[in-house]
């Protein structure tokens, strides 16, 4: 089994490229500590967005009333989906984040996940 503090070159070397991938982008470096190249830390959010079977994310466009009503909708969410809403619609600038809490989706008005998508990496899902 991995462990968060093992050195990055043993994860590297004994895990597979596409579990690599997921299991990184959620490890930031822990500053606090002087070997802060080796060491690696998990990041704790009040939600989380689990990766497809292909370790995509899973961020959709709906195209909607003859192609002039686009959504951009958020699948796949665990935890607290307000929270997720409020940080969604302060870094996109968006008002119109609508949850919908028996399917545990986020539906975002407009096109916008390649914005999503970018703002779900940098946060590290």
């Amino acid at each position: 089994m991995l462990s968060l503090f093992a050195p990055n070159l043993a994860i590297a070397r004994s895990t597979p490229r596409f579990i690599l991938r997921a299991f990184q982008s959620t490890l930031t470096k822990n500053p606090a500590d002087s070997k802060t190249d080796q060491l690696a830390q998990a990041v704790k959010y009040p939600y989380y967005v689990r990766r497809t079977r292909f370790q995509s994310l899973p961020v959709y466009t709906e195209v909607r009333n003859g192609r002039t009503r686009k959504l951009t909708i958020l699948r796949r969410i665990d935890g607290d989906l307000d929270a997720l809403r409020t940080e969604i619609s302060k870094a996109l600038d968006e008002e119109s984040v609508m949850v919908k809490a028996i399917s545990r989706q986020l539906v975002i008005k407009g096109d916008r996940s390649t914005e999503l998508r970018k703002w779900l990496t940098e946060k590290g899902f």
